[in-house]
């Protein structure tokens, strides 16, 4: 009898089914995309792709994916009601406080609310950014005004939507990551959780050693170098991050190349940068998967499938439209240097540390059992790469394009740890071998806690919960977020409305 009621309050998830919900949630915002600020034609066109596409797709893998994990439906509940508290506190909901880069963030994504695409500002210029998170909360949000409520109330139900569809894209993220971890027991998945959470490089060991000072925001320790935690991407940056992490998951999947560039091409209106990173994980598939194994034969078949010829006619309008961008478009300086800061030996002794207490010390504990795992090999020799070169003025390249390496490095990290742990006869049992690791884990989960810690204080300093900035406008000047001559950009003449 108590089996049956324990049975009956647990809920299956089914692995394919995440997949397919992991799918969709990208896929829906390109078509919107495409419906919404193309010509009729070519948004009839870019639907019928993504349509075709998701359904070979989830009859050739989702379908025939039959792993399951089962949880009582209050953990359930509690790993989801965790992710919602984490997406609160990093701002989301205009509920708690915000951080700096929230201010054009709001403004994106009231336009997009109260605006008709394409999205024209005051002074001529137009809405030319990464907007894919924001599309589908949008336009439901936009049902709303239908319905005659006020802008006020309108703007707080939009970003309650917003929150939620946030909520929903880091738990497919985590759910993709309890499958590929394989953390079938409860305690292995509330485990990863928190791993998925508070994963980090050791920041505070680079800030000591080149004694930059404690701040409230530590990760620029390094000023030329800079690579974001799991909780800082989501505070600072969650529109490129939560997409990317989706993709990145998506894309580890299969051992195969078919279905890579269709991930890749919905992944450019959410954020470009991390599609370089994307870019190496496929090169070193390739290289493991088909080179190595002298399978070009096989390469050539499935690099040119029928998927990922018609995904290239998916990225084309999606790669105009952001490279409608001021700064994209390279009035504001794209080209690849040096990011070294100097040609003295410090820079460069810097530089090794910042890839040692970020990257490479994780890489250290994990390569007993990823010695054949092209992952491995991925993060060891791009993020030096990623981290040695600027894409423009600033490090945002080395910040975004890192995301998918990094969450690849999180993956074994959380992998390795399962793996050395056990729940035997109501004791938990920690391997020796992993003591190390969960110890560095511990020193890097510093940087998380201060990002934490930020919004606690500001809160505390100013006495009010909802610390969010709704002042800041777009203009032809912001040329982070917009293109001053809609009917100038080749988006506009071949592809747009």
């Amino acid at each position: 009898m108590l089996k049956k009621i324990w049975e009956s309050n647990m809920i299956e998830i089914n692995k394919g089914k995440i997949l397919n919900l992991s799918s969709l949630y990208l896929e829906l915002p390109i078509a919107l995309f495409f419906l919404f600020w193309c010509k009729w034609y070519i948004a009839i066109i870019g639907i019928l792709i993504i349509g075709y596409i998701h359904f070979f797709q989830s009859k050739a893998n989702f379908k025939k994916t039959n792993n399951t994990i089962k949880i009582n439906k209050k953990y359930l509940f509690l790993v989801l009601f965790i992710i919602l508290i984490w997406c609160i506190l990093g701002g989301q909901g205009n509920l708690y406080y915000q951080s700096s880069d929230w201010g054009c963030r709001n403004a994106i994504y009231k336009k997009m609310i109260f605006g008709t695409a394409p999205y024209y500002f005051e002074d001529g210029s137009f809405l030319s950014y990464y907007i894919g998170h924001w599309i589908v909360p949008s336009t439901i949000s936009k049902i709303f005004i239908f319905l005659g409520l006020s802008k006020s109330i309108v703007w707080h139900i939009g970003n309650i939507i917003l929150l939620l569809w946030t909520a929903l894209g880091i738990s497919l993220s985590f759910f993709l990551v309890v499958f590929y971890t394989k953390a079938d027991k409860t305690f292995k998945i509330f485990l990863a959780l928190l791993i998925f959470i508070l994963f980090s490089g050791l920041d505070v060991i680079g800030l000591l050693i080149r004694n930059t000072g404690f701040s409230n925001h530590i990760e620029p320790w390094n000023i030329y170098y800079q690579f974001s935690s799991q909780t800082t991407q989501l505070f600072w940056v969650f529109n490129q991050a939560i997409p990317v992490w989706v993709g990145t998951l998506l894309f580890l999947q299969t051992d195969h190349i078919k279905f890579d560039v269709f991930i890749g091409a919905l992944l450019i209106l959410f954020s470009p940068l991390p599609i370089f990173g994307c870019f190496a994980l496929i090169l070193f598939k390739i290289l493991f998967n088909y080179i190595l194994k002298k399978d070009i034969t096989r390469l050539f078949k499935e690099g040119f499938s029928i998927v990922n010829i018609l995904s290239l006619v998916i990225a084309l309008p999606l790669f105009l439209f952001i490279f409608s961008n001021t700064r994209s478009s390279g009035t504001a300086g794209v080209l690849f240097n040096l990011n070294i800061g100097g040609d003295s030996w410090y820079n460069w002794f810097m530089l090794i540390v910042f890839l040692i207490v970020e990257v490479y010390i994780y890489l250290l504990f994990v390569y007993k059992n990823n010695k054949k795992n092209y992952l491995f090999y991925a993060i060891a020799i791009t993020l030096p790469f990623i981290a040695a070169f600027r894409f423009g003025t600033s490090n945002d390249f080395e910040m975004r394009a890192s995301i998918p390496l990094l969450t690849c490095l999180m993956l074994l990290v959380i992998k390795e740890v399962l793996g050395n742990i056990e729940y035997k006869d109501k004791r938990l049992i920690i391997h020796r071998r992993i003591v190390p690791l969960i110890f560095c884990l511990l020193i890097g989960a510093v940087t998380p806690f201060v990002e934490f810690y930020r919004g606690y204080s500001e809160v505390r300093t100013n006495h009010k919960i909802n610390l969010t900035d709704e002042s800041v406008t777009l203009h032809k000047d912001s040329i982070n977020f917009v293109s001053p001559n809609y009917k100038d950009t080749k988006f506009a003449k071949y592809i747009g409305k």
